[in-house]
């Protein structure tokens, strides 16, 4: 009997021992070694079946600690491993299944997770937590529609503002930009304040062009909080769009002055005057903008028609044409993509240039490539028209005035610019017979 007693004795010492090891470890959030104690227990328990099933719930109980240290650490893997190892000893442990449903979840398993998170819904109908989870796993995974459905289910238990954005987030991934701002404004409602939500709001008002609503919103917040580096821009832009260009430069301005001197700024400071035709300051922005970032064609292309408007003299061979500009047209005709739009966009310019330089020949040449882009755009005709009655080649002129007449809108300027111009023309030519 004595013999018996003295290693009963020295096992229960250990325990003990361990557990007081185990206590000081967590105390300091020495989660390592915290693990390997618990880690110790737990092989102590589980020498042999019958010790495994006399301890069955204490294994379970120290496999979820250990679990947890492990995650604590980041050793997700290892965590889901002891988990599943020990999951055979109770197949429908709710908190077996819901610690390894997340480790699965951060090891980026998420079908083995949402399996995991749809058995403990069965297990729990009325658990709000695994829904969620199970919502969250859908959206992760760009299953839009199967998350708005439990989504709605979770709301008709409780309006979380957290579900209720992800639903609006939802919608708006979807395309359903009415149902989406329904949601938001829901969760505008319980957080009125929320900058997250305001700006995803601010988005889709903003494409939907309906800058009021934004510009009132943003100002209404920035009467409190006038420094805010999110609404800002925000209202910064939603002026611009709107057209008002000199409080949108204020806008930018400030929070240029607040220590913000990022592409965005410069670029909407620059583009505010370049709506403006304030040339000279469009293109000092703009030059900043593309010192930061000079892959964007659409800043390249504007860069470039901005400085076309400061004609520098540099001799008759460049026809007074900027060199910087032809240089920037240039390289935004080679970063394009097929693009008709913008191949229009930037050969117009580069005939307006010439143009304006009275480079009359080129100019026709860049008109014409426009027009190819575009050849909606009847204006060209008339430009073309009127660089060939500029050069006294009054056959090509009248051309070019007469194709545009069978598109043109009678009573409109443009109309009654080139019927002047072609009496103008014929009696031009009775003079020369």
């Amino acid at each position: 009997m004595k013999k018996v007693i003295i290693p009963l004795l020295l096992i229960l010492s250990m325990v003990c021992n361990a557990q007081d090891r185990l206590q000081r470890a967590m105390e300091r959030y020495e989660y390592g070694a915290a693990a390997q104690i618990l880690d110790s227990l737990i092989k102590g328990m589980s020498a042999d079946s019958i010790m495994v099933s006399q301890n069955k719930d204490r294994i379970i109980s120290l496999t979820l600690q250990r679990a947890g240290c492990l995650k604590k650490l980041h050793r997700n893997e290892e965590a889901a491993m002891a988990l599943a190892d020990v999951l055979h000893l109770d197949r429908f442990n709710i908190g077996l299944l819901a610690e390894l449903a997340e480790c699965h979840m951060l090891t980026g398993r998420t079908g083995e997770s949402f399996q995991l998170y749809s058995i403990l819904s069965g297990l729990q109908p009325d658990n709000v937590y695994f829904r969620i989870c199970q919502a969250r796993i859908l959206f992760r995974e760009k299953q839009y529609e199967e998350s708005l459905e439990l989504c709605k289910v979770i709301l008709a238990k409780d309006s979380i503002p957290e579900i209720l954005s992800m639903t609006a987030d939802g919608y708006k991934n979807l395309g359903k930009a009415d149902s989406a701002l329904v949601y938001y404004n829901h969760v505008l409602r319980k957080k009125p304040r929320h900058v997250p939500t305001m700006s995803k709001k601010a988005d889709i008002l903003l494409s939907a062009k309906q800058y009021v609503p934004v510009i009132d919103m943003s100002r209404e917040y920035l009467q409190d909080d006038p420094d805010n580096m999110t609404m800002l821009p925000i209202y910064g832009l939603a002026l611009h769009l709107q057209g008002s260009y000199p409080l949108s430069i204020e806008t930018f301005e400030h929070q240029r002055e607040l220590g913000d001197d990022s592409y965005p700024v410069h670029y909407y400071i620059g583009l505010n005057h370049y709506m403006m035709d304030n040339w000279p300051r469009a293109v000092t922005e703009l030059e900043k903008a593309y010192q930061i970032d000079s892959s964007d064609v659409t800043l390249v292309y504007q860069l470039a028609h901005a400085k076309s408007h400061m004609i520098r003299r540099t001799g008759l061979d460049s026809g007074g044409l900027n060199p910087e500009s032809e240089r920037l047209y240039a390289k935004a005709l080679d970063m394009l993509e097929p693009s008709p739009s913008m191949m229009h966009n930037i050969y117009g310019s580069m005939a307006m240039a010439r143009h304006r330089t009275e480079n009359f020949r080129d100019a026709i040449k860049y008109y014409e490539l426009s027009y190819r882009y575009n050849p909606k755009n009847i204006s060209a005709l008339s430009s073309i028209g009127y660089c060939y009655e500029r050069l006294k080649e009054y056959d090509k002129a009248l051309e070019y005035y007469q194709r545009y007449m069978k598109f043109g809108k009678p009573g409109t300027s443009g109309y009654q610019f080139v019927k002047e111009s072609i009496d103008y023309i014929k009696q031009e030519k009775f003079m020369e017979e």
